[in-house]
């Protein structure tokens, strides 16, 4: 039995929560199952629940729950050794403050933020003094710092789509933007140098084959002032947007056939599941 928690997928079984809790029937249901089919928005309590089955789950949200957040990532490109810029976790905007060794210009990213939300750019003693202050706002304690990479504020994203990797340059419209996202105006390019590309899906095919994740948006920035630089991961998106893959309804046709081939690997009937 294919059991889906999925809103856009029908399968033998298919439960939307909401924001109820799991009761004894879904609970039966997650026992019975051979694999299971997550959303996007899957709650650590969801997840959870269903790796107490001994269902195949799709996607794989292991390192997503175990990693969490900016600080939660950094240990994680750390332990993998996976080339990230230089990162430094804080528990606490005070114990920046005091440290007279962090040097500016750097970046501050606040934990449980993305999509360039929670970052800023520290370049003098007053930007980090307002910084502090929407931290406290923010309310979460822990987030990182991060040195800056000469990537002249171009970001490239690579998406893990089961076995596919599209993927899309967000470049700036401002030769000064150094926070560079597509909710803040960047620029989709598939085109721009092909070669770093295909580096970058290369690096991503490597995370991914060492930790197991098979949906995500990665982020890659490159040294422009060198010669043939390497890709440095600077984050893991487990929830993003679809712009660059041609809209959600192009998203979810890509999704369900990745689906697909997952349940093919694992020896199921595709015919359970449909696209709605």
């Amino acid at each position: 039995m294919i059991l889906s928690f999925h809103p856009c997928f029908v399968a033998d079984a298919q439960i939307i929560p909401g924001d109820r809790k799991l009761d004894s029937t879904d609970m039966s249901l997650i026992r019975k199952a051979k694999a299971i089919i997550l959303p996007q928005t899957c709650s650590r309590t969801l997840y959870r629940a269903c790796k107490t089955s001994s269902a195949v789950l799709y996607p794989n949200y292991d390192q997503r729950f175990q990693y969490e957040g900016k600080t939660g990532q950094s240990r994680l490109f750390e332990k993998m050794e996976w080339p990230h810029p230089a990162t430094t976790r804080w528990r606490s905007a005070e114990a920046l403050m005091k440290n007279p060794k962090q040097r500016m210009p750097f970046f501050i990213k606040a934990d449980g933020s993305h999509e360039g939300a929670g970052v800023w750019l520290i370049r003098n003693r007053e930007e980090l003094e307002s910084v502090v202050k929407r931290l406290e706002r923010w309310g979460k304690p822990s987030f990182v710092t991060q040195e800056i990479i000469e990537c002249r504020g171009n970001v490239l994203r690579v998406i893990v789509l089961g076995e596919k990797f599209p993927c899309y340059w967000k470049r700036p419209q401002a030769p000064d933007q150094m926070v560079t996202t597509v909710s803040r105006g960047a620029k989709i390019d598939k085109r721009w140098k092909p070669d770093l590309q295909r580096k970058g899906v290369a690096q991503a095919i490597r995370i991914c084959d060492a930790s197991g994740i098979d949906l995500a948006a990665m982020d890659f920035v490159f040294s422009m002032n060198v010669l043939d630089p390497e890709p440095l991961i600077l984050e893991i998106n487990y929830f993003f947007g679809r712009r660059g893959l041609g809209g959600s309804l192009n998203y979810y046709r890509r999704l369900y056939r990745a689906v697909r081939n997952w349940l093919r690997e694992q020896g199921l009937d595709t015919k359970s599941v449909k696209l709605v």
